[in-house]
This record gives structure tokens, C-alpha cells and sequence, in this order.
């Protein structure tokens, strides 16, 4: 766990993302979700996916929910702006948590979204405390996926809801790396869908919905070219948070899409 922290622990993240969005003449006073979204939305598909997901997830405005492996914080935010919900982000990176909470302020959010620095396998929150959860892209690096699944089991409402979006592996291996969520075979735990959604119905949850969307990820990818030589860095973006060979982890996406050595799931469940 201590080498996936440091992966998601860049130095100086908030002021290098201030020092982008004053490079690209924006007004901090009147930063928007949309300006932020090129380093926010950590995940395949960017807020278009974010958006498909609050739809699925129908949260209706006053509800408590939960997001696990937050980032810094863009579908925290989202959620929270698009339904009214109270959203609470965890995240194992404090670098994050930092950023996140420091981004909510600037958007002036953070009276219904807040944050904590902590472990997804050990939540800091009571039984039954919160009427749903999501989780975008975080068990690729949960080796023991059914005690990240049973944590959530345990803090939501009998009923209650909770948002699934991602990476499983698929009939290929092994993958290529690096990818965005993994240098290399150390950090990755990725299994196939079928293993995957097993471990969520041993957890105890009911899957009400199971959407692929790998075909979705392909399309997204099918640009990706192999980078040649030293290319620009945009002034916002994800090199930020995963580091400057950010386009090389992208073209690797391609490759595992296109070789079917990675798939790409939605899915809400019910406790």
C-alpha cells in the first residue's frame, strides 16, 4: 500500500493546479467545475461518464453519500452540485485530500462536500451511516477487493445504493504497463469482470445493473498514439496528478482496449 501512496502523492498539487488555471487566464474568483474538469475528472471519460453515473445512481438532494477513492475531489463535486446531495470523499493520498479540500473552498462547495485521508479498507465512519456510495476507478489497486466491498457494505443504510465504475481485466493477459493506475505489475490487482462482480455479491450487495462500457473506453483511446519524443504538457491536466508520462499510460489504455486485455464496467448494486 505504501508505494501505491506515494504513486498518488505529487508535491505541490493544489498550487501547480492555481498556477495552471492562471496560465490559462482564468478568474479564481469565478473558477467554474467545467474549468477544473481536465485535472479533476480522474477517470475514462471524464465528467461525460461522471454525469452517466449520477443519472444511474438517481441520488435524490439532502442524501448523505459516500465517495471512495475521491482523487481530488471533480466527481465529488459534481455529484454534489448536479443532485444536492452531502458527499464525503475519501482518499488514501493526503496530497489529495489536500488539493480536494482546497479546490471545494475555491468553488465555495464546501458547506455539503467534505473530505478525509484514509484507508478504503478501513472507513473512519459508523455502521449504517450513509444512504449511498460510489467508487470510480479504485479497484485496480484494492488487492483485497472483498474487504474494500464489505467496508462499504458496512457503512451504508439497509437499502441504500452504491456506484461501481471500473477497470476489470479481461480475456488477455498481462496487461501493458504503465497505465494510469500502475507503473507496473506491483501495483495492479486487476481481475476479470465475471471474479469481479463475484466478489461484490460475497460482500453481500444485490447488482440491480451491470453495464459494459468497453466500447465507450476504445472510442475514448482510439486517438492515442504512440508518443515520439519530448511533447508539450498541457497547462491542466492529468500529468499533474499521475506524473509526465501521462501520454504514454494513455497509449498503453489503447493497446490493453484494443487487445481485450482490459474491460470497462458500470454497475450500481444494493445492500
Amino acid at each position: 500500500m505504501k508505494h501505491i501512496h506515494s504513486y498518488y502523492s505529487p508535491n505541490n498539487l493544489y498550487n501547480n493546479i492555481i498556477k495552471g488555471l492562471n496560465n490559462l487566464g482564468k478568474d479564481l474568483s469565478k473558477v467554474t467545475l467545467g474549468d477544473l474538469q481536465p485535472v479533476d475528472e480522474f477517470h475514462i471519460r471524464g465528467d461525460m461518464a461522471t454525469k452517466e453515473l449520477i443519472k444511474l445512481a438517481n441520488f435524490t438532494p439532502n442524501m448523505n453519500i459516500l465517495d471512495v477513492g475521491c482523487g481530488v475531489g471533480g466527481s465529488t463535486r459534481r455529484l454534489s452540485h448536479e443532485t444536492g446531495c452531502h458527499v464525503t470523499g475519501i482518499d488514501l493520498s493526503d496530497e489529495y485530500i489536500d488539493a480536494a479540500e482546497r479546490l471545494t473552498q475555491l468553488l465555495n462547495m464546501q458547506d455539503r462536500v467534505k473530505f478525509n485521508a484514509a484507508s478504503a479498507l478501513d472507513l473512519p465512519f459508523e455502521d449504517n451511516t450513509f444512504d449511498g456510495a460510489w467508487s470510480i476507478q479504485m479497484n485496480m489497486n484494492v488487492e483485497d477487493k472483498l474487504g474494500w466491498l464489505q467496508e462499504i457494505y458496512r457503512v451504508l443504510k439497509p437499502g441504500a445504493r452504491a456506484v461501481l465504475y471500473e477497470v476489470c481485466g479481461n480475456k488477455n493477459t498481462p496487461i501493458y504497463f504503465p497505465v494510469p493506475w500502475a507503473q507496473d505489475s506491483s501495483m495492479n490487482f486487476l481481475i476479470p469482470q465475471e471474479p469481479f462482480r463475484d466478489v461484490i455479491t460475497s460482500a453481500g450487495f444485490k447488482v440491480e445493473v451491470w453495464n459494459e462500457k468497453t466500447d465507450l473506453a476504445q472510442h475514448a483511446f482510439a486517438r492515442m498514439k504512440k508518443p515520439e519524443g519530448d511533447s508539450a504538457l498541457p497547462e491542466l491536466g492529468l500529468h499533474m496528478l499521475i506524473g509526465n508520462d501521462f501520454k504514454v499510460k494513455s497509449y498503453n489504455m489503447r493497446r490493453n482496449l484494443d487487445d481485450e486485455r482490459i474491460s470497462l464496467i458500470e454497475t450500481l448494486v444494493i445492500k
